[in-house]
């Protein structure tokens, strides 16, 4: 399971997300696919995942593999985290 880092401020501006991370003073932007599955948060790899093949209709393995990436790349910026 997956969640949001606590320290993660999160401004929704309709087409793309911007996360500010207090701690550290880092920003970043999540539009389409990120912001899809940013929104599934908490949840597994799975979830994120299937909310990816159903927005983007996408094969479930290349959602995964994406939703996975993704994780991957959010949790070395220290912005989501295990829960």
């Amino acid at each position: 399971m997956w969640e949001t880092h606590p320290d993660v401020l999160v401004t929704d501006l309709g087409d793309e997300l911007i996360l500010m991370h207090a701690g550290q003073g880092l920003m970043f932007s999540l539009n389409g696919p990120g912001r899809v599955a940013w929104q599934a948060l908490p949840g597994s790899a799975r979830d994120l995942a299937s909310a990816l093949a159903t927005a983007f209709n996408v094969d479930p393995q290349q959602a995964q593999a994406d939703a996975e990436a993704l994780l991957a790349d959010l949790a070395a910026r220290g912005v989501v985290r295990r829960a």
